[in-house]
């Protein structure tokens, strides 16, 4: 029971709710990693305009719900 409090407590509401609403375009990456997440932030609204930014950004709401989000996807598989 405790291993479930723990992982509520580490999950990043502020986070979450701004990748929900401005994350469709990019804009968390500016947020969590600063002005050198720039590139990332480029990436994410091109794959936006050809509608493959959905499932990234579900991903990444997913990810922030488990407590694991990174700024840049390659590192989830380091």
């Amino acid at each position: 029971m405790e291993d479930i409090v723990d992982a509520k407590e580490k999950i990043n509401w502020k986070m979450f709710f701004f990748t929900l609403f401005l994350g469709w375009f990019g804009v968390e990456k500016f947020y969590y990693g600063g002005g050198k997440a720039w590139k990332l932030f480029l990436v994410k609204l091109g794959f936006m305009v050809i509608f493959l930014g959905i499932f990234w950004n579900i991903f990444d709401l997913i990810m922030i719900l488990r407590g694991k989000y990174q700024n840049d996807a390659r590192e989830y598989f380091n």
